[in-house]
């Protein structure tokens, strides 16, 4: 009769050929932590440029090139208020002055994309202003149809009206698209300038 093996050498004669690579792992640790850096400083409120530089020179140019540019073209989302106030935009720049250091070809391009989603709010805000003053007549309308039929009726708002807010949505959502289609090709582009 043979043998019984116990549970822990068939997971040892199964792991007996996989080889660690050590670089990879290194690699990997070095992706994650300077991810971890470049967001904390994203998200931070306090100016830390030259600590978080002096923290990332640790490391080496590809592994910032290739963490910081994940971490640049994930921060590039729409915004949904006004970036008037946000310190990402110059935040973002810094980051990619330290993932591509002189390219200034890129910069720009980073800058017109940053323009482009600092728009998108204004636009939606504006697009909501022309759509309320155009159903206004309609409202009213609506309100004096509803009076004749029911004897009196409710003040309609742009706000309150079922139809008229299913074609805002339809109209923002529209809206959105295109500026979400722009920014989308952008990050294709940048993903090609981070390879």
């Amino acid at each position: 009769m043979g043998r019984i093996k116990s549970a822990w050498e068939i997971a040892l004669e199964k792991t007996e050929s996989i080889e660690v690579d050590e670089n990879k792992i290194r690699h990997n640790a070095n992706i994650d932590a300077i991810r971890r850096k470049a967001g904390a400083y994203l998200l931070s409120d306090e100016d830390t440029e030259e600590s978080t530089k002096t923290e990332l020179s640790k490391y080496g140019k590809d592994d910032l090139k290739e963490a910081l540019g994940q971490t640049i073209i994930n921060s590039l989302t729409l915004p949904q208020t006004d970036m008037g106030e946000s310190k990402k935009p110059q935040r973002l720049l810094f980051l990619l002055s330290i993932a591509l250091p002189g390219n200034v070809e890129v910069e720009n391009f980073m800058n017109d994309v940053l323009k482009h989603m600092a728009q998108y709010p204004q636009h939606r805000e504006q697009m909501m202003e022309q759509l309320k003053s155009q159903f206004e007549p309609m409202l009213r309308e609506k309100e004096e149809r509803m009076r004749a039929q029911y004897g009196e009726a409710p003040h309609l708002t742009f706000e309150n009206d079922k139809e008229c807010r299913e074609m805002a949505n339809k109209y923002l959502e529209r809206l959105q698209d295109q500026y979400q289609k722009t920014l989308d090709d952008a990050k294709e582009q940048l993903k090609e300038v981070f390879k």
